[in-house]
């Protein structure tokens, strides 16, 4: 079977393969024009509204020439609420723009969990504006889901430079505890607390 019949039959699965998407594996033992066949296989799904796995296998393909198209699809409003987030996770990766990060925000309050979760979870903690504090400060007051709270709850400490890795595991687990805490006024507190610290 040649490589590019391998990355068609990925669209057919429905296995544990499937969930973890496309990687660069699907694409290593391609030809040029095998990988060329892939990208416009790619793009016109995305053209379509796109999925996650779709604009991020575009990327692995050819990052240089997604970019430009995928930034003209997502400023049109022409992708999927997963795709955007795909989409602006690939460009800011590629090259740091902090005007994607609304991108990420007004997706902090989609209507779908997992969208919101991943939003949280692929916003870029290096660019902690104003506006992403407050969307981040929004979900860990309101929000009801799990995983999306869960997210939001990292990232936010995350923007503060705290992450499991940089304190304590005592230090992490007193400001995890206090941002997920059900009070209302924990809540508040902490939000005070790590302002105070890393004014």
């Amino acid at each position: 079977m040649n490589a590019y019949q391998n990355f068609l039959d990925f669209f057919s699965m429905n296995n544990r393969e499937r969930l973890d998407g496309l990687s660069e594996i699907y694409f290593t033992d391609m030809t040029r024009e095998e990988r060329a066949m892939a990208f416009e296989y790619l793009l016109k799904m995305v053209e379509e509204g796109g999925s996650r796995e779709s604009v991020n296998g575009l990327f692995i393909v050819d990052a240089e020439r997604a970019a430009p198209v995928v930034r003209k699809l997502l400023e049109a409003h022409q992708l999927r609420e997963d795709a955007e987030i795909a989409a602006a996770w690939n460009l800011n990766r590629g090259q740091r723009d902090s005007s994607l990060i609304p991108v990420f925000i007004r997706l902090m309050s989609s209507s779908d969990k997992y969208n919101r979760a991943n939003a949280a979870f692929y916003v870029p903690a290096d660019d902690f504006t104003p506006e992403l504090d407050a969307a981040l400060k929004g979900m860990i007051r309101t929000e009801t889901e799990t995983l999306p709270l869960v997210n939001a709850t990292n990232k936010y400490l995350e923007c503060y430079g705290i992450t499991r890795e940089s304190v304590s595991k005592e230090e992490f687990s007193h400001f995890y505890r206090g941002l997920r805490s059900d009070e209302a006024r924990d809540k508040e507190a902490m939000f005070k607390e790590l302002e105070k610290l890393f004014q």
